[in-house]
């Protein structure tokens, strides 16, 4: 996969405004956040503040092995729901990619009995089979987040984003360091 997707901070703002523009506008007003890690975490957070609400729980699922790698299903990992039951619940994840990982936190979090449940995701696949209630746009391309590039970098050294270079520096010198420690404690 070569296409990549890069979006400023600036634009997550703009998308974390607009999906809470959209709730708002369907009168969900959320309880509970219920976040998706470890991409979801950050709109989350955004969101939270946006809609003043109280409370962040997370259901931690892993879907992607590398960029572009599914694993063959979602893995549930851990789940934090107290206090969700009977409350009106909003779903944040980072991207709706085959929408698996919606369908199965949708799975999970109806054991908690919550009032209500919508989704969101900043960006959506136009193949997923998922789509949330609220999202900013469809793309069509393997997305770098801001707060995901390096993990993209580490895997994909050619993919061009802001600052590589200053990480690549950064990255050189932990591995000195590392390689240092080991041949000390020999």
């Amino acid at each position: 996969m070569n296409d990549f997707y890069v979006p400023t901070w600036d634009e997550i703002e703009k998308a974390t405004l607009n999906i809470a523009e959209q709730a708002v506008d369907s009168n969900f007003i959320p309880d509970v956040i219920v976040a998706i890690p470890t991409g979801g975490l950050v709109p989350s957070k955004l969101l939270k503040d946006v809609m003043n609400v109280d409370r962040i729980r997370y259901i931690e699922i892993k879907l992607y092995k590398n960029v572009g790698q599914k694993d063959v299903k979602p893995v549930v990992k851990s789940v934090c729901l107290d206090d969700v039951e009977g409350r009106d619940v909003l779903v944040v994840d980072d991207v709706a990619d085959s929408g698996e990982t919606l369908e199965t936190v949708s799975n999970v979090i109806a054991m908690f009995s919550p009032k209500s449940v919508k989704y969101a995701t900043v960006y959506v696949k136009p193949w997923a089979r998922k789509y949330p209630d609220f999202y900013y746009k469809l793309v069509d391309k393997w997305v770098i987040f801001p707060w995901d590039k390096w993990d993209v970098v580490r895997e994909k050294p050619e993919v061009n984003v802001d600052n590589k270079d200053i990480y690549l520096k950064v990255e050189k010198k932990m591995k000195e360091i590392t390689n240092k420690n080991k041949d000390l404690r020999r």
